[in-house]
Formats: C-alpha cells, structure tokens, sequence
C-alpha cells in the first residue's frame, strides 16, 4: 500500500512529469552509456587497486613459466688462465619453431641451417662434424659423404625444410610405464593409430578413427579415464617444431642479438613484419651443466648427468663445495605457451659463480697433450694412449690425458654403436683385438638399441674376429662407458725397465760404486724352476752397471737385489709409496698391496728387481720420477691449485714435501745415467737438440690370468722423462697399450715424449743450453 503511494506521488511531481514529457530516445542512450562507463571505471579499479593483489597473482600464475633447479652448482676453472673454464652452470635454450606462422619459411629456412651447421661443424673436425650431422638427421650412415660446407648445408635444409611443413600432432605420448603384458594386449588390439615401443605407448591423433569403442577398449589397458584419452586423441594444429637443443653459448647470443634487431627494425618501418622471422622461434631456457672445453680434461672433471646427479672425477670429490641450494628460473609465456621475450644470454643469464676452484691443469698444455694423443694414437694403431705431466718442485699436475675420451656435454654418446667396416680394418682378428665387438645372437645375445631397433647381440669369440662374413657391431668410441675411467690413477700395471731406476738407487745409495764399476754378466740366472735371462745382447760378458742399465739387463737388477737383500729393497719400494696411494684429490685411485719381506721368495726378490710380477699406476710412476728430478725428495702430486670463496677466502693447497728417498749425491749418479740413456743410447734419436734431458722407457707384456699374454700385440709400453736435467721444469710419463705398428715402446712413445718436450719448451720459454751458457758468460 504504502509503495503505490510513494509511486502515484511520484508521477505526480511536477519535475518528474516535466522529464518525462520532454524525454527522448537519446536521452535513453546517452544514461545506457554512462551507466556502461561507470561499470567499466569500477571494474578497472577494482583490477588496479582494491583488489590488484588478486588479479595479478591470477595473471601470474597463468603467463609464468617457473622451471625448478635441483641442484646448482659452482664452477671449475683451469689453473694457468683464470678465465678458462672447466665446467659452469648456466642457462642453455632449446630452439623451436611454430610452423603455423604465415611469414618468410625460405629466409627462416637458411636462418635454421646455418646455426645447425654451427652447432654441428663449427671448430670440430671432419669425424665430429659427419658424427653431428648422422645424429641430427637420424641416419647411421651417408654413402659418399663429402666434408664440405655447401654439401652438409644442403643436406641439412632438407630436414629442416621437412621439418617446416609439418602442420599437424602427429605424435603424442599416453603412458610411459607399460608393462611387457600391457604391451602385448596394446598390439592385439591391431589399432593403426597406436604405437607401442619398450614401455612407452604414442598415438597418431590424425589417424585415430573418433571411435567410443575404441576409447573405452584402450582406457581398460593403460589405466586412463576416457575424458583424457578423448583430449589426447584430438587432432590439432602442430605449434611446437623442435629444431635443436643445448646451443651453444655463441649460437645463443647470436640468435637472441638477432631477435632484437629484427624486432627494432620493425619498429622504426625498416623492415615489413611479413620478412621478419622472429615471430616463429620458440626459445626455451633450461639450466645446465656445461662444459666450455667439450672433452677437455674429461677424464678428471667428470660429469653432471641430466639428473643433476654428479659422477666421479673433481665434479664428485668436491661435490659438497660445488653444490648449491635449489632455485627455480622464471619466464613469460603467450597464450600458445611460447616465451614473450627471450632471455638474452648476458651476464645475469649465467648463474652466480661465487665458490671457484682452481685445478692445477694448464688448458694449453692440457689441449696439445690431448691432441697429440689422438693423432699418434691413429697413426700407430694403438688400443690407448695415455699422458700425465707434472712440475717435479710442486707436484702440481700440468696435465692429465687419456685416449680415447669423450665430450662431457654428450656423455651418453659413449652408448653409440655401429657396424664394423672391413674397408678400416682389413685384417680384423688383429684390428679389433680387444676392443668389444659383438655379433648378432638372439638366443644368448642382450638387448640392445641399434638405428632406433632393439637387436640381441653377444660378444665376438676370437675365431668370429677373423670371419669377415659375418656382420659385426663395435662402439664408435671404441670402448664404451670404459673411456670414462681415468687410468692413470685407477689402474694398476706392470711398468718393467722404467723403474729399474729404484734398484740402481738403491744399490748406488748402500754400496760404494761409481760409474766404472764392472760386473760379470752370464746372460742368465737360474731360481727355483725358473730360468731369466737379458733381452740385448749387449749385456752379456764383462761390462760396467753404466752399460747394464742403458741395455735393461735383467741379470744385473737380480745382482743388485742379492747384493742390497730383501730388508732393504723392501724399505726401498715403501719409501716410494708403491704400495700406498697418493691421496690426490681425485676419486678411484688404487694401488698394489705389499706383504711383508718375510713371506716373499728369493724368487720374488729376483723378479721385483727388475720391475716383473710388480704393479703400480701411472701416476705413482710419474711421482716417483718426480722425486728423482727434484733430488729424490718426493712431493705429493695434487690436481688443485686453491679454493676461493665468496669472501675472498682462499684455500690453498701446499706443496707437501713427503720425505727423502735417498741420498742427494745418489740421485746425481742415477739423473747422469738417466741422461747418459737419453742422449747416447737407445733413445738418442728421440733427443730434444739444446736440452739436456733424463729419461727412460720399457716395453712389457700384459698379465692375464696369473701369468702373461701370448698373442699378438699384447704389449704395455711406458716412457718416463723430466728434463731439462740441471734445473728440471717437468716429469712427462706416456703409457701406450697394444700398439700395432712397432715392436718396441721406445720406437713410438718416444715420438710423443719428444714432441710434447718440444711444445712444453717452448710454451713455457726454457731457454736453450747455449742461451744459458751465454747468459753467464754475460754476467760474468
């Protein structure tokens, strides 16, 4: 009752029947807008005031991209250049493309091929570069493949080009945990649109038939609500192209450089947007592991998996310093899911390096060594090769290289097989010898992957090396996950006449000899049921212990053993820690055990004189020559340089002067006859002209079994130098492992020791004997 009356009173006011006679349709439209207007102004401010907090949290959440680190961690640098590193963190981009965009393919095209080029050719030589491209277009092998820019570009744009004209999922991935039952149920539902592999099952949504039945068939298998696998199957527009991932830090900045430019040019109208190729990349940042050097010093540095799991090498010994605490990186998306603005690779892209480590390795040594190592290695036909340099004063470790090694930025490659080819090894029972090489077998042989197929393969017996009819499968590193291992300090041998040095030592330090000292030489000695013998000829008779050791005769070590007795020579082998491991900051050292003296033979005795049935590394052959070279006095070999800390703490690692060895006047006596060997004697040819150098080799055979091999090219050569002798500037050590090409190790190892003399020489500026003598006569 009461609001009729509020109404009649209303129309009845004299104001609002004077509005209401002179009201129009405009009128009507002009408060329609207002009204529009004002419930725009309250929506905008609730957005950008009172409940702004709300909204761009919700906007967040729908645009940025949070990828989280597990694990982080600080980097390791060379110790001669600061700026060389070893292994960082960092971000890396995976580049895609969206091949919906209606622009410039032609120009994107060629843009593509040349950073693929880069990524797969550039500083690498010809087999790295051909090993590239066979990966990149999944082909194991490319008749007549010529190692030439325009060719691979050529190749290459194919691909990519293929790769542009994909427009639809043709591929999308519905479980990755089947069982073999599951499996074969999948396979008996003779679906076309399925592909089951290993434990994985993909779908082809194009050719998937929009059946029910067929939807509900499947669910039953995999475990799936029909919902999702009706959302999987959909077909839709392909918006995601990888191209290539992990660029380099160069291709990255190149790329990022080039967005910018183009995206500015377009901006002031000197480039259309239809010639423009921005749009179409798709840049992804993922934080990495990564090594600057490739296969630089990988045997020492190790890797970090894609787990962020650290294995082995300084990455695992030191891994409580170099890890970090776990962060995420962030990024803007469109509503495709492709980043608005790509992170360019500058400064802040590279994750703080705070904590530093400092190897004691010397990239330019370290590089030459390595490359060395695989040109004689070819050229000698050898199973391995190895190098370790060191500086006698310090123990600081120069440099440290195997051979074969690896990339640690593609650690997984090591998995990689091939089919042998006998045009590269025409005479395989000895070509392959000792290398895995497998056959095919599919009742005794093991899965394996091989051009994308599983195939059960065995391991070849000798007699199969030799049937060059049969197909054959080796690893194209050669060795498998073994390059992995760093041998120098994690396998033990024996290195024979290297060490004869310790015995002569040893007698030279206990009995007063000199040079001209004689000795009767009756070409063999009999023990037990064992008959040795010399292998020169030049030993037998009467001559001084100066010619024994230049000639390794054996029955004048055996001599020197009887003379010094077992008490001693065993005090002698403890002082130089055969039996002791050096402690260097590296994982999976080993070493020999020693029992004591009182258990061993005379036997045992006699062959350990001359260095038979006795094992050690590498590296304790290198520290006990460094002890030579540094008056006997033996250092502890060390890898790292010092530690630096945020604060600019810094821990730095000692030279640790262990003990003497022997007696200083001794070590002149063995240095001269270590010189006397290496200029006038056996490895004379092999001298470095203007140096007075020390040095020694050896070639051994390999034990198996408890007793030594007896087939062909079953050898362990070891040459052991330092030098220059009267103030020495480093000890080298070369092991090399089955060579095929020459009988002795004095006639190959001594190439590589006098050519990495030569460099060493030279890079560090020792100046020449007869600049010294001039400098003198300067002064005086």
């Amino acid at each position: 009752m009461q609001y009729n009356n509020f109404l009649k009173n209303l129309k009845s006011n004299y104001y609002i029947k004077k509005i209401i006679s002179r009201w129009t349709q405009i009128h009507t439209i002009i408060v329609f807008f207002v009204l529009f207007f004002l419930v725009i102004i309250k929506t905008l401010f609730s957005y950008t005031v009172s409940n702004y907090s709300y909204y761009n949290w919700l906007a967040d959440a729908q645009q940025i991209w949070k990828v989280s680190v597990p694990v982080n961690r600080w980097a390791i640098y060379s110790w001669w250049d600061k700026n060389t590193v070893l292994a960082t963190s960092l971000h890396l981009y995976d580049l895609a493309v969206d091949p919906q965009m209606i622009w410039d393919k032609e120009k994107l095209s060629n843009f593509l091929v040349d950073i693929v080029y880069n990524e797969s050719c550039n500083n690498k030589n010809a087999y790295l570069c051909k090993n590239n491209i066979l990966k990149y277009l999944k082909v194991l092998e490319i008749e007549n493949f010529v190692n030439d820019e325009k060719y691979i570009k050529n190749l290459l744009k194919d691909k990519i080009v293929s790769k542009l004209l994909q427009t639809k999922v043709t591929s999308v991935l519905i479980d990755k945990e089947l069982s073999p039952s599951d499996i074969l149920q999948i396979k008996n539902l003779w679906f076309s649109w399925l592909y089951p592999t290993d434990n994985y099952l993909y779908i082809n949504p194009e050719e998937f038939d929009n059946s029910d039945s067929h939807i509900t068939e499947l669910s039953k298998i995999v475990w799936t609500n029909e919902e999702r696998l009706k959302s999987l199957t959909r077909k839709r527009e392909l918006r995601y192209v990888p191209i290539i991932n992990k660029i380099s830090i160069d291709n990255s900045d190149y790329i990022t450089s080039y967005i910018k430019d183009e995206k500015e040019a377009i901006s002031r109208w000197i480039l259309s947007e239809e010639k423009a190729i921005s749009s179409f990349f798709i840049l992804s940042p993922f934080p990495n592991r990564y090594y600057p050097e490739s296969n630089l010093a990988s045997q020492v540095v190790w890797f970090v998996d894609n787990a962020w799991v650290w294995n082995y090498g300084l990455e695992w010994y030191f891994n409580d310093i170099l890890k970090w605490n776990n962060w995420e990186i962030v990024s803007r998306k469109d509503i495709n899911g492709r980043i608005i603005d790509p992170i360019s690779l500058n400064q802040e892209d590279l994750i703080w390096e705070w904590i530093q480590i400092i190897s004691t390795i010397d990239r330019n040594v370290q590089k030459k060594v390595e490359q060395l190592l695989e040109d004689w290695v070819k050229k000698y036909r050898a199973n391995k090769w190895s190098i370790i340099v060191m500086d006698p004063k310090t123990g600081n470790i120069i440099a440290m290289a195997n051979y074969p090694t690896y990339d640690l930025n593609n650690f997984w490659d090591v998995y990689e097989l091939e089919k042998v080819k006998y045009s590269e090894f025409p005479n395989p029972a000895t070509d392959l010898l000792w290398f895995p090489i497998f056959v095919e077998d599919n009742q005794n042989g093991t899965k394996f992957i091989y051009d994308n197929k599983e195939i059960n393969l065995r391991e070849a017996t000798r007699e199969e090396l030799w049937n060059m009819a049969l197909v054959k499968y080796k690893y194209k590193n050669g060795y498998w996950a073994a390059v992995y291992s760093n041998d120098i300090v994690s396998a033990v041998y024996e290195p024979g006449s290297v060490m004869k040095m310790v015995t002569v030592a040893a007698w030279i330090d206990t009995w007063e000899i000199n040079k001209n000292s004689m000795y009767q030489d009756n070409w063999f000695v009999e023990i037990d049921n064992f008959k040795i013998s010399n292998v020169a000829e030049q030993c037998k008779w009467y001559h001084t212990f100066w010619n024994a050791l230049n000639y390794s005769c054996n029955v004048w070590m055996i001599r020197i053993a009887q003379k010094v007795g077992k008490t001693l020579m065993y005090q002698y082998y403890d002082e130089f820690w055969f039996w002791k491991i050096t402690w260097i900051d590296l994982q999976w050292e080993v070493s020999s055990r020693l029992e004591p003296w009182e258990k061993r033979s005379q036997a045992w005795l006699f062959t350990r004189s001359y260095w038979l049935w006795i094992s050690i590394t590498q590296l304790q052959v290198a520290a006990a020559y460094n002890a030579i070279a540094n008056s006997w006095v033996f250092v502890k070999p060390k890898i790292i340089d010092k530690i630096v800390y945020p604060d600019w703490k810094e821990v730095v690692y000692k030279t640790e002067e262990e003990r003497r060895v022997v007696k200083e006047s001794t070590s002149k006596v063995v240095t001269n006859m270590l010189y006397d060997w290496c200029t006038n004697w056996v490895a004379k040819n092999w001298f470095v002209k203007w140096y007075a150098m020390a040095c020694k080799s050896w070639t051994a055979q390999i034990s198996y079994k408890w007793w030594y091999e007896t087939w062909v090219w079953s050898t362990v050569w070891t040459f052991a130098w330092f030098g220059p002798v009267e103030d020495p500037k480093f000890t080298i050590v070369v092991k090399l492992e089955r060579i095929r090409t020459s009988a002795y190790g004095w006639e190959t190892s001594g190439h590589i020791f006098a050519d990495v003399a030569k460099y060493l020489l030279d890079y560090y500026k020792i100046p020449k004997k007869e600049e010294k003598e001039d400098k003198i006569e300067a002064k005086k």
